[in-house]
This record gives structure tokens, sequence and C-alpha cells, in this order.
């Protein structure tokens, strides 16, 4: 302890290995050294050292359970599987987090059937556990059962009637037509409570901006949303938009006609990449497509983020036969994650940045950009509690100037896409519905399907913020909402006429 306390953390992790081969039954000293080296990033080393002390402690269940929650936040979705199964088997206490913790590696891995036994599995051992009942409940919800999930959610807050999950899901899966209304009044004394955390009251105040604004009262619904991105803005790294400009400059330089060029296609597969701003109707469009019997929703696949990092550096220090299999690892993705399916969507709106890298890999690949009205999309973002890598979305100025790089990007993207990039603008589909998406199909060489018109009917999972707009047909409350906001928007709309985009 001395020694990490001034900084010496080799020898600490020499004098922890020390204590590890003079006292092998304690698995104090393991946990320590396993912490220490994955603070170092020796993840490697972490779980050689979780082996070594289950070989000569088998019966040691509580670091298998550590170890099995390594191998989870490392990637490896099979062997954590398999840890956890085997402290099932040895009879673990507490299993009800067991099986909590293998839903959600089911729910990463799509198998959503297998992560809703592993929760009744876990409310089974113990019905009180909250968190088998909020993830059942979010999944029941996600997969359009709100009556299911509003009873879920109902049974947490008679365990715990502050629970500001459960409120806040309450709160943003109905309409409330009145600032009385006891949801609402249940919310304010949760928010009151002195020993609320940072992210619960940040649930909570997103709600309670949700609620009023329902109600019709923008001005309070617009204090309680900039509270909500004040304590948002405490948890992410801040926005630097010198940095955003850089990358984009750099994808633009280093993706050009002669690099793009160079990469050897890996497959003539036709796969469709839906892509644009987050809160741009991406999700929507997905939905839309899902209800055609060709077609299977994705979601927000993430593999080229992950694959790629730092981008686009990485890949420009590629190989082609590194390139290749970085095109056969995402075939070989959707092949285990669907099987059987036709044709897979992913909609991860930032995909944008990798177009052209998309398009050299799969030639045939169709690319739908969606649009919505700027200052709509950048009060959507505003008003949702977002991942924090989307650290521009806390800030209605920095929404903007991420607006405006994504538009450069696009246009560099359009002189190598051509005929296999279309665009969907959110206010011709909610207008003009049949029209539009009759265009989209026709795009993706798709016959008509009358169930396309009927999206919100589809029973899938859907993993974002938009999950309660796709359960409801088109409708056209979201266009031009920014204007219950004006005041707010003068700096933003400023900066994106001053750069030539209409705000109409």
């Amino acid at each position: 302890m001395i020694c990490l306390q001034t900084g010496r953390p080799d020898q600490a992790e020499r004098l922890l290995r020390q204590l590890i081969g003079t006292f092998p039954a304690q698995a104090i000293y393991c946990e320590r050294l396993v912490t220490l080296l994955e603070r170092r990033g020796k993840q490697a080393e972490a779980i050689a050292s979780y082996r070594e002390l289950l070989q000569r402690n088998p019966g040691f269940t509580s670091s298998r359970y550590n170890l099995a929650r390594l191998y989870k936040r490392v990637g490896q979705a099979d062997k954590a599987l398999l840890e956890y199964d085997e402290c099932l088997r040895r009879g673990i206490d507490r299993p009800e987090e067991v099986h909590t913790n293998i839903s959600v590696i089911h729910s990463d891995l799509q198998h959503h059937d297998a992560a809703r036994q592993s929760l009744l599995a876990a409310l089974a051992s113990n019905p009180a556990h909250v968190p088998a009942l909020f993830n059942l409940a979010q999944l029941e919800e996600e997969c359009g059962d709100g009556t299911s999930a509003r009873e879920l959610f109902s049974r947490i807050l008679h365990l715990d009637p502050m629970h500001a999950g459960a409120l806040a899901h309450l709160a943003n899966a109905e309409k409330v037509s009145t600032a009385v209304d006891p949801l609402i009044r249940s919310m304010k004394r949760a928010l009151r409570r002195h020993d609320a955390k940072a992210l619960a009251r940040e649930e909570l105040l997103y709600a309670l901006g949700k609620t009023h604004d329902d109600c019709g009262q923008y001005a309070t619904a617009m204090d309680y949303y900039r509270q909500a991105n004040t304590l948002s803005r405490k948890r992410c790294k801040p926005y630097h938009p010198p940095a955003q400009e850089k990358l984009v400059d750099n994808v633009i330089a280093a993706c050009d006609a002669g690099w793009l060029g160079a990469v050897e296609p890996v497959s003539g597969d036709a796969h469709i990449f839906i892509c644009g701003m987050f809160r741009s109707g991406s999700t929507l469009v997905e939905q839309i497509l899902a209800a055609h019997p060709a077609v299977t929703a994705g979601g927000e696949i993430d593999y080229f983020q992950r694959e790629t990092n730092p981008f686009p550096a990485s890949v420009q220090a590629m190989s082609p036969a590194q390139l290749r299999s970085l095109g056969e690892g995402y075939n070989a993705l959707l092949a285990q994650a669907f099987p059987g399916a036709k044709r897979v969507t992913n909609k991860r709106p930032d995909n944008f940045l990798y177009l052209g890298l998309i398009k050299s890999l799969f030639p045939n690949a169709l690319i739908i950009n969606t649009l919505r009205q700027p200052l709509d999309n950048c009060l959507s973002l505003f008003f949702q509690p977002l991942d924090t890598r989307l650290d521009y979305a806390n800030d209605l100025r920095h929404a903007g100037h991420y607006y405006l790089q994504y538009r450069r990007v696009m246009a560099h993207w359009q002189q190598f896409l051509g005929g296999n990039m279309l665009a969907v603008d959110y206010e011709a589909l909610v207008d003009e519905p049949q029209q539009t998406i009759a265009g989209v199909l026709s795009f993706l060489q798709l016959d008509w399907h009358d169930d396309c018109l009927h999206f919100h009917r589809l029973r899938n999972r859907v993993r974002t913020a938009s999950l309660h707009q796709v359960r409801q047909p088109l409708y056209q409350g979201s266009v031009g909402r920014w204007r219950n906001y004006a005041g707010a928007f003068e700096a933003l709309q400023r900066d994106l006429q001053h750069a030539g985009v209409s705000c109409k």
C-alpha cells in the first residue's frame, strides 16, 4: 500500500506476487493484484492471476464471479458465461446477481429470449431483487410490451418508492397532462433526497423536463433540462471543437480517392447502413425497414468504432491482409448475431465517419443518411440523457458545431458514394410517409410491403432513446418543436446561419 501511495506500482506488484506465493489461500491478495493489473492495462495478466488462484482453490466462487466480470469487460463473453455457469453450479451465494449479469451478456449478444429467461431465474431466486426487476422492465419496454414494463416498474416502486430509474421510465413512457400529476410529485420528492446520487438526480431532472414539456410549461421544462445537462457534463469529458475539426480534417485528408481505391473489396454484400446525426430519425427508418420480411434490424452495431480506434490512423496503418480481416470480421459478426437473416441494418449514426472505408470493403453497401431540421435535431440531443461519448449533446452550441462537422464529412463522402447513398428527410417522412418509404425501398431494391407503414406494431427489441416514439404511428408533433424554446436558440441560430445552414 505504501508503494502504491508513493508512486511505485512495479514494486507494489512484486510485493503482491510475493504475498500470493506465501499465502496462496488468501484471495484478498489476488484481488488486489488484479485491481492493480487492470489499472495498469494488464488485463491478460489479471486473468492469468485469477486462473492460478482458482486452480489452487476452485471453490472460491466470489473470485470466480470477479473473473467472469473481468472476462465480460475485456469482451470475452463466452468465457464469462462459462465462469458464471460454474458459479451457479458451485452454489454461489446470491445467485440472483449471477443470473442478472448473465442476462446482460445475452442482451449484448442479441439473445433476447435467453436474457429474459436469465432475469426470470434471478427473480425465482429472489423476487425482490431490484436490478433484475429493473432490467426485465427495460427489456419488456424495449420489446414494446408497455403494460408488462409498467407493472414491473410499479413493483420496483413498491419496494423502493424513490427509485429514480423506475420513476423516470414511467414518466418517459406516458404523456402527462398536468403539472400536479402524482408522478411529477414523486419525482420531485425523490430529487429532494439528501442522499440522491448525481446520476439519479440527472435522470430525474431529464424526466421532469419531459413531463413539463408535456404540459406545455416550456420555461420550467427548459430549466430542468439545463440542470440535467449541467450534471451530465460533469460525467462526460469536455467537448473540444478544435479536436472534432481536426478529426474531420484527418478523415478527409486520409481517405482520399487514391487510398479508397487501393482497398481490396471483401464481398459484394449489399449491407445496409443507416447513419447521420444522433436523434435525426435513424431508429424510425430502421423500424420501418425491419417491418419488411427481407430486413432484420441490427441496431447500433459499433464494430467499426471498436476495431479501428484510433480512426483514421489505425486504418491507414493496416496492411491489405488486415483490411480484409476487418471486413471479414464484420460479415462474421452479422452471421453470428443474426443467423439466417437476409439483410441486416446497422444504424449506428456516427458510422458517417467510416463511410469511405465501408464502401471500399463492401462496394455494394447502401447508405441511408437521415436528415432533420438542425434546430429540432440539436434540441432533441439536449433533451435526452445520452452516452457519455456524445460529449457535444449537453450544450446547444456544441451540438450545432458537431452538426457542422458532420455536414463537412458527408460532403466529402458524397463525391465517392454517388448512387450508393440516399438522404431521407425526417420532415418529409412524417409528412408523406408512403411516398418516402417507397423511395427508400426502391433504393434498397426491395419490393413494396404494406407492413412498413405499420412498423409501430413490431415487437422487436429497440435499445435507443427513441424506443417510445417508434411504437406509435408516424406523427408530426416533433416537427418545429424548437420554436417552443426559441429564446434558447439565438446563439445557435447565428452559428448555423453564419455557416450557411438554413434553420427554417
